[in-house]
């Protein structure tokens, strides 16, 4: 989870005592906003229930009147500890921690508790109507939607809600993958955007995933969906003899014969993001950027109007981290930068200015992860006890600051190298 308050608002009580209000998001969007005394009453819960030694060190009182830096010290000092609460693998899973955050999000938007119906959009446009309420999670709304579809629960784990927008040339742009313990309901109100939708999707970017879900008709369906739509849209891009196949297995209904004849088109299980610019090979390179089989697809126009296609993989990329750019102290302009080694072992930074910059390195995360997990002697450490002072994970980060455009921003560095939290070096290699 990558959290920021990269925006601040003054307001008073109801006796006139002045007091700030911290806007606090979650993967590039507004979750919650809190006082401090909120977020400190928060951290007390935490603390009677995990222990002090194991939670984050929360920003001490003040009782002088703050002034500007003291102010803004404050402000980076909470990001850091929501950060590293968000960041730590008992913590960030446990009851108490979700709830809290949950709490948060509904009583920032106010939203009365009450039973809905609830449309979820499928890859191909078509839109289940599910019976839900606006208080229950991404996992409680995912589960309906499954059943819905008849997907098995033993496949429940391979989905996930996502928050679309409809683009209006009738495709969509992913923004946002929804934690498993947000509000969908609370979440799309909040982008206050009739444009935006919430769909459900695969949740993993490696297509061998793919025939196991095929043991399962609802799996058929999901999968199925978003392959026929990504193909029309223009996500993949099969050879004229695989457009052929795929489009009389398609008109023929012939499902399972479709997906195995999809997984060897080129961009099949990808995510393609919307258009954006680069600084490789030139500065201010237009681009299209597509995330899956273990790379960053960039085919980039050159200023002699040539496509250049560059394939970056994630085994090469040593860090990467996310800046923000505050302009006009409401719009946030995010980036993503990658240390990338290349076919000479030179060493060298590569951004890409995307709106969706966060849900890029989510991707990145999620496939080190996948990687992770079938490399060989891969164990994931199961934690029993909260108390436990060992942990285990597949993703650590570490977090610096920037000062760019009017205030100071976060980068959110990622590593894929040690499994514990005891060591953030960053070393090269492969995954």
């Amino acid at each position: 989870m990558q959290f920021t308050i990269a925006q601040t608002e003054r307001a008073s009580d109801s006796l006139g005592a002045p007091y700030v209000v911290y806007g606090i998001h979650l993967e590039g969007y507004l979750f919650c906003k809190l006082r401090y005394s909120q977020l400190h009453r928060w951290n007390e819960k935490l603390r009677r229930y995990f222990g002090s030694s194991l939670v984050p060190r929360f920003p001490p009182k003040s009782y002088l009147a703050q002034t500007e830096s003291m102010a803004e010290e404050r402000r980076l000092q909470l990001q850091q500890y929501l950060q590293k609460v968000g960041e730590d693998p008992v913590i960030s899973v446990s009851e108490i921690f979700t709830t809290l955050l949950k709490n948060a999000q509904q009583e920032t938007f106010k939203v009365r508790a009450q039973a809905i119906l609830l449309e979820i959009l499928l890859a191909d446009g078509k839109r289940l109507q599910i019976d839900t309420h606006t208080s229950h999670s991404a996992n409680r709304v995912l589960e309906i939607a499954a059943q819905k579809v008849e997907l098995s629960r033993q496949f429940l784990e391979h989905f996930a809600l996502y928050l679309v927008c409809e683009l209006s040339n009738g495709g969509y742009s992913v923004l946002k993958k929804l934690n498993a313990f947000e509000l969908p309901y609370v979440s799309l109100w909040s982008l206050q955007d009739e444009n935006c939708r919430i769909m459900i999707r695969k949740s993993y970017l490696d297509p061998l995933e793919d025939k196991m879900l095929m043991e399962s008709s609802g799996g058929i369906t999901l999968l199925y969906s978003q392959a026929t739509h990504e193909l029309e849209r223009g996500w993949t891009s099969p050879t004229p003899e695989q457009y052929q196949q795929l489009k009389a297995f398609q008109d023929a209904e012939m499902k399972i014969e479709f997906l195995e004849s999809a997984e060897k088109v080129k961009f099949y299980g990808y995510i393609m993001f919307e258009a954006c610019t680069c600084d490789y090979p030139e500065p201010d390179s237009s681009a299209v950027v597509r995330v899956g089989n273990d790379e960053i697809n960039c085919c980039i126009q050159l200023s002699s109007n040539h496509i250049k296609e560059v394939s970056f993989k994630v085994d090469r990329i040593r860090c990467w981290k996310i800046s923000l750019q505050v302009q006009d102290e409401t719009e946030l302009k995010p980036e993503l930068s990658f240390e990338y080694q290349d076919s000479r072992g030179l060493w060298q930074w590569i951004t890409i200015y995307t709106h969706q910059a966060f849900l890029l390195s989510r991707c990145i995360q999620e496939i080190v992860i996948e990687k992770l997990k079938i490399s060989e002697g891969y164990a994931e450490m199961q934690i029993e006890n909260a108390t436990s002072e060992f942990r285990s994970t597949p993703w650590n980060s570490l977090t610096a600051l920037e000062c760019k455009g009017q205030l100071n921003c976060p980068i959110l560095y990622g590593n894929r190298d040690q499994l514990t939290q005891h060591s953030l070096d960053i070393k090269s290699g492969t995954v």
